[in-house]
């Protein structure tokens, strides 16, 4: 794979999970150095609180950090998408371009040189100390909000000239079928209202402030200050920036440039279309999640490539050492263990008369089903050995029915995003699909039969309403208890 087809995306707000962090620190010896070096360089400045949840064997997911600790939940985002990047790295990725999303844009100067790992925790700290200091006010959660609309950013700004509020408007452009605004609450509120009308969806994000808009002048000038005396050293890579629509130079004053991204719109869609055209076919998400791999899947008309890292599945570090196994077979790092990828081990084991890029299709589509069935085959040999190992073969029950769950509530998050073009972030286990995100019956009980047919659930009794079923986790639920095919 030439050198000049990757490029590597860093994503932003909500991009992480519960086990992230100790996952990549598990099955990875390079990255407990790194998050070492990333928790000592934020202690000063957050406290030994934000880094003990940096550092926890299992952080606490998304919406604990967001409600208790936004702050360690800022530096959690980076610190997963450094120390991914340092392992893709380390088995010789060579990309073209990296690319940040939002906050993702400290996380691509770090990996291009410009920043040390410290100084990128640094950089993150103070951005979430500026926001502190300069009050939540009008940009604060309770005044101001985000919020994700099902459609082209054209037709999102009509909504916004509509409203007429010079302080509210288009902060992502991310797809033709999603803008994220930003603003004021009551102007946001109003947008809302006339979205439902014209049958638009609309949600509300999960962000403790309004990014991306002028409310956040005062931030910024915090922020600037804060980090103006960080030095900065030239680039290795080609970093290209969403929101400054070109690529950085070693000219540019990049603290001064990070601190304007409080106000100004990133245009990702645009950055994904213009690397496309320029011959990119491979995009790796180094990070948490897959959002921006799926965003770039929407963005782009030609087949491309997408590789995420980091997943909330069965196995730990699993999604991680897949991506790698793919970017083996493509010649991007070194192949695994022996000179020989994982893939490339089974199929020579199970399917050697496969080709290998067929092969390697079969491993990417189905993997996990073919993991999950050897997991439950191993529980069936250990109850039919009898050999006293009751305790053994009962606890990793209960390890694969929790893991089993966590995967599926996740599943169910991509299923919904996608059908209402929603972002998989807004979709937390206990979200309430109706009051929250304002999904009516009929779309519920449409998304229930999908449901039903996708996890193979025996009909649903007629005086059961959707209503009974309003969270991701009582589907869940509901799937586990039917014996649904996960």
């Amino acid at each position: 794979m030439p050198e000049t087809s990757i490029a590597v995306l860093f994503p932003g707000q909500g991009a992480f999970y519960g086990r992230a962090l100790a996952d990549l620190r598990d099955e990875f010896p390079e990255v407990g150095p790194v998050l070492a070096e990333i928790g000592d360089a934020a202690r000063p400045l957050l406290g030994d609180h934000a880094v003990e949840q940096l550092l926890a064997v299992r952080t606490p997911d998304t919406e604990q950090l967001l409600r208790d600790a936004p702050e360690a939940l800022q530096l959690a985002i980076y610190a997963a998408s450094t120390a991914a990047y340092g392992v893709l790295r380390a088995r010789g990725l060579c990309p073209k371009v990296l690319v940040g999303h939002s906050l993702g844009e400290i996380a691509a100067l770090v990996a291009a040189g410009a920043f040390s790992p410290a100084e990128g925790a640094e950089i993150v700290c103070h951005r979430s100390i500026a926001l502190r200091e300069a009050g939540s006010g009008e940009a604060g959660s309770g005044d101001a909000y985000m919020a994700a609309v099902g459609t082209d950013a054209d037709r999102a700004q009509k909504l916004v000239d509509l409203v007429g509020d010079p302080l509210s408007g288009i902060a992502v452009e991310n797809h033709d079928g999603q803008t994220v605004l930003s603003g004021r609450a009551e102007a946001l509120d109003a947008i809302g209202r006339l979205a439902a009308v014209l049958r638009i969806d609309f949600a509300r994000l999960k962000s403790p402030y309004a990014f991306h808009s002028p409310l956040l002048g005062p931030a910024a000038e915090k922020f600037a200050e804060r980090i103006a005396d960080i030095r900065q050293r030239p680039l290795r890579t080609a970093v290209h920036s969403p929101i400054l629509g070109r690529a950085y130079e070693d000219g540019d004053r990049l603290t001064e440039l990070l601190a304007g991204h409080f106000t100004t719109r990133v245009r990702f869609a645009d950055t994904v279309r213009e690397l496309a055209a320029g011959g990119v076919s491979v995009f790796v998400e180094s990070g948490a999640l897959d959002a921006l791999s799926r965003i770039t899947g929407r963005i782009v008309a030609t087949p491309v490539t997408t590789v995420p890292t980091l997943l909330p599945e069965a196995g730990g570090a699993a999604p991680l050492r897949r991506a790698l196994d793919r970017l083996a077979l493509m010649g991007a790092v070194r192949a695994g263990a022996g000179g020989v990828s994982t893939a490339d081990q089974l199929r020579a084991a199970l399917l050697s008369d496969v080709p290998a890029e067929d092969f390697e299709a079969f491993w990417d589509g189905r993997g996990g089903d073919v993991r999950a069935f050897a997991r439950e085959a191993y529980l069936t040999y250990l109850g039919a050995r009898g050999d006293g190992r009751e305790g053994a073969k009962g606890k990793a029950k209960d390890a694969v029915a929790k893991v089993d769950r966590e995967v599926l509530v996740r599943q169910l998050a991509d299923i919904y995003a996608e059908a209402l073009e929603y972002p998989a972030e807004v979709f937390e286990e206990g979200t309430d699909l109706e009051a929250e995100l304002g999904v009516d019956s009929v779309k519920q009980t449409e998304l229930l039969v999908r449901v039903g047919r996708r996890y193979e659930l025996p009909p649903r009794p007629s005086d059961v309403r959707p209503a009974a079923y309003n969270t991701l986790g009582k589907i869940a639920d509901l799937i586990l208890a039917s014996g649904g095919s996960v």
